[in-house]
């Protein structure tokens, strides 16, 4: 079974313990997905998910190194530092979705189709507007860049490091507002 991990964000400069084929790396035209700067961090910062508030942009995908698909899952999930429940995946061969509620299926086969891959994996990951758990501070979506702006330290400093890091073509609504007001291009 060859499979697709697709990345927008941190997993493509920072895969960490994600085994993938580092010789073929992340290709550009990977499925168009609506994708924004919608969840906050455990470390503050301002993270990319999908959700029906994103942009359409084209993710990135790379390959697996692991031809089993729920090995390939368990992989990105310890990536990713979640459980199985937060990556989403599609197997061609069997028709089948997890999460079954995903919103944008459609996004997945109609790219799914133009590839030899017989499954695909992404991070489902939903918006996260707490800012801590502990004593529950959220934050309004509406604010995002001044929720930025506010942060000090090495808070600020992760934060800016995302957004600069964050592929070109991943031009999203507030990333763009991002850059204007804040210059971290």
């Amino acid at each position: 079974m060859k499979i697709a991990i697709l990345g927008w964000g941190s997993l493509i400069w920072l895969p960490k313990e994600l085994k993938f084929d580092t010789n073929i790396g992340w290709k550009e035209n990977g499925p168009v997905l609506p994708i924004e700067f919608a969840r906050i961090s455990k470390d503050g910062r301002l993270t990319l998910v999908i959700t029906a508030n994103g942009t359409e942009v084209p993710t990135l995908y790379s390959v697996s190194s692991f031809d089993n698909l729920d090995l390939a899952v368990l992989n990105l999930a310890v990536r990713e530092g979640s459980g199985r429940m937060s990556i989403g995946y599609y197997n061609k061969t069997k028709d089948e979705f997890s999460s079954i509620e995903f919103s944008f299926k459609e996004n997945i086969k109609n790219w799914i189709q133009t590839t030899d891959f017989d499954g695909v994996i992404w991070t489902n990951l939903p918006e996260k507007w707490i800012l801590n758990d502990e004593n529950e501070t959220k934050i309004d979506p509406d604010e995002r860049v001044d929720y930025l702006k506010k942060l000090k330290g090495n808070q600020s400093a992760l934060a800016e490091e995302y957004i600069r890091n964050t592929p070109k073509q991943i031009a999203t609504k507030y990333r763009n507002q991002i850059i204007k007001t804040l210059g971290w291009e």
